[in-house]
């Protein structure tokens, strides 16, 4: 956990057997709802487990370069995919 009391997804495991692998950063920014509903459709649709996405963040004032609406929150996740 850092300082500002963020808690940050681990990313999943590298392997040197797998060096195509490489990160891709998902943001979901909206209400605190539609993130949440959101993050729960990707783990139905089996692409990422709930648990490696980040606790919600509410979004600094005037701290973020995408424009936000007041009560939106955001999540992180890294995930590692294998290029072709």
């Amino acid at each position: 956990m850092s300082k500002s009391g963020i808690i940050y997804p681990l990313t999943e495991p590298s392997s040197d057997a797998e060096p195509k692998r490489k990160p891709i950063h998902h943001i979901l920014l909206g209400s605190p709802q539609l993130v949440e509903r959101t993050i729960h459709q990707l783990h139905q649709a089996r692409y990422a487990e709930v648990y490696r996405w980040t606790h919600p963040i509410e979004t600094p004032e005037n701290r973020l370069i995408l424009t936000t609406k007041p009560g939106e929150v955001m999540s992180l996740l890294v995930r590692l995919v294998q290029l072709a």
